[in-house]
This record gives structure tokens, sequence and C-alpha cells, in this order.
């Protein structure tokens, strides 16, 4: 997604930086309390998400939404550039075991409702990801320690991953235990 999303967000490659969404930020939800993470993710993760059928030994799966909801650039926050309505306008993903032989796992365009899948102008990006694969994607990064305030900008770095820059390209990897 970041390397086809139109801006690129968190792409070194690209300069384009994400923004932390701090506890501190000044945007408010409807309710009148400060915007978190949570608000964005059931934005890009609400009720038209239905987990899509995959190998059972993907596990338990979760939406997960990319750019990330702890950032700005999130398809669910207020002010993002990606802002969406729904989480349907988002390119729709699911993980699933690759079908040839190894343990390896990919990312797959979801095309029950896209057939041809992304066209590439999505803003945002949701996936069925295995439960564990996206419970721990982020627990490396404590951004409250590193003193990270709202807005503050940085980018993500994807080893491996560079070359994921459009659904005709297979990314794999193995799967966490």
């Amino acid at each position: 997604m970041q390397q086809v999303m139109p801006d690129h967000a968190g792409s070194r490659r690209w300069d384009s930086l994400m923004h932390y969404l701090g506890p501190d930020t000044p945007v408010k939800n409807s309710a009148g309390g400060t915007w978190t993470s949570d608000n964005s993710r059931t934005r890009v993760c609400d009720s038209t998400w239905t987990v899509h059928r995959s190998d059972a030994s993907v596990g338990s799966v979760d939406c997960d939404e990319f750019a990330m909801a702890s950032t700005h650039e999130s398809g669910g926050f207020p002010n993002s550039v990606n802002l969406v309505t729904s989480g349907s306008k988002c390119t729709q993903l699911f993980a699933d075991k690759m079908g040839d032989g190894s343990a390896n796992f990919g990312i797959l365009a979801d095309t029950r409702t896209a057939t041809n899948g992304p066209s590439g102008t999505e803003r945002c990006g949701r996936a069925a990801i295995p439960s564990v694969q996206n419970q721990r994607a982020f627990s490396g990064f404590p951004a409250p320690s590193w003193r990270m305030l709202d807005g503050d900008g940085f980018f993500v770095n994807l080893p491996g991953f560079e070359h994921c820059t459009s659904a005709a390209t297979t990314c794999t990897w193995r799967k966490i235990s």
C-alpha cells in the first residue's frame, strides 16, 4: 500500500512522512473527547468489512489498516489527506497461504467487490491479517517513550517489501507464531 497510495504515506523513497497521532492532539471526536487511533480504526474497519475465507493455517484474523490508525494519514483521521467516509472506499486485501507448497503467506487482492482488484487510486487499505501478526506489528514502536508528540513526522521502512508496488507483485512473509 505504501508504494501504491497516491500520497505514499511514510515512504522515504517518496519523501512522504507519516505523522504520529498523539494523545495531545487537539482533534476531537463526536463525543467531545480526544480523537484516538480507535476512532480512526472504527471508520476504516467499519461494518462494511467482512472476513475473506483463507487457509485454516492463517488462523484468526483482524481488520488491519494502512495508513495506520495511529497516524494523521489514516483513512479514518478527520484531517487526513486520505480521509474516507467508510473502509469500503479502501483497497480490500486479505492474507492467505501461498499456493506454492511453501510455508509463506501473502497479501492478496480481495476481488469480491472490486473484481479487477485495487485501482491504485484508493486513499487507504484494509486487510484481513492474522491476529498475531496485526497485534505484534508495532509493538516495538513505543512512541511515548520516544517522546513523540502529536504531528511528529517519521518514515516507515519495510525491508524486503519495497518492490511491492502493485497487486500484480507477489510479496510473501513467514507467519509469526
